[in-house]
């Protein structure tokens, strides 16, 4: 499968040759390596047409070592698709994250275009306030015509450890009624969840690798939550974005659609 990329700073856009190909979400992929290894066997099996990863790839994110062994574990997916990182709390050197992944053309946040959906990817771990950058750079972003996912490393609406650790609550969510953002994808908790909010799905997915955590806050919105480490299958049909996710067993989490597409 051949991938065209045009690269705009900081936008990455990408047209796939293959439509109803399949999207992959992981993360939260850190110190367990033997873990990673069997989510990635596993994803393998789906042949993804493009990857995202939620952050949190490595334990600490300071030395090159950590990269070389996530991109040996990874490789299997990456040498079927191209794949997309988040930036984690975890990924304490931005120089080296970015030197890591060349694509992202130097900035941590960015989007992509793939099959017509829009993906923006925020840096949750730098300022997001709205005198900031990126903040001015997002609300650019979600103008945008096309159907879009939004991703970034903390969650939004949480019943993890870390909960709404950022507050974006606050904000966020209100921002995000009108525009075209169908979900938000997102790791830090150690964990899967699917919570909705007016009428866009917020999804966790922490689960590839690190260990898992039980619930600790209170999150009205949660439909479902469950402690697997797994997998999250996207693919496009009839208009709409069929969601499956699936642990390391081959049991089915959850499944959801997205219209819109």
């Amino acid at each position: 499968m051949k991938h065209l990329r045009t690269i705009l700073i900081p936008v990455i856009l990408i047209v796939c040759s293959s439509l109803f190909a399949e999207i992959l979400f992981y993360g939260d992929t850190r110190s367990d390596e033997v873990t990673h290894r069997k989510v990635v066997k596993a994803i393998t099996a789906h042949k993804p047409a493009i990857a995202f990863h939620t952050g949190d790839l490595n334990q600490k994110g300071i030395a090159q070592s950590e990269y070389d062994l996530f991109k040996e574990i990874s490789k299997p997916i990456t040498d079927l698709c191209p794949l997309y990182p988040a930036k984690g709390n975890h990924e304490k050197s931005r120089s080296l994250f970015l030197a890591n992944f060349p694509a992202l053309n130097g900035s941590a946040y960015y989007s992509l275009v793939h099959d017509g959906i829009r993906f923006i990817i925020l840096d949750s771990t730098d300022d997001l306030s709205p005198a900031s950058k990126q903040y001015q750079w997002f609300q650019t972003a979600l103008a945008d015509s096309l159907p879009a996912i939004l991703l970034m490393h903390h969650p939004v609406f949480s019943s993890g450890a870390h909960g709404d650790e950022l507050g974006l609550q606050l904000w966020l969510p209100q921002l995000l009624v009108g525009s075209k953002v169908k979900a938000v994808f997102s790791g830090h908790d150690h964990d899967y969840e699917r919570s909705e909010y007016k009428g866009i799905k917020y999804i966790v997915s922490g689960g590839g690798g690190a260990p898992m955590r039980e619930a600790r806050h209170d999150n009205p919105q949660s439909l479902v939550f469950t402690l697997n480490h797994h997998y999250v299958i996207a693919k496009r049909t009839d208009g709409k974005l069929a969601f499956n996710v699936w642990s390391l067993e081959n049991e089915l989490l959850d499944s959801f659609e997205l219209s819109g597409f």
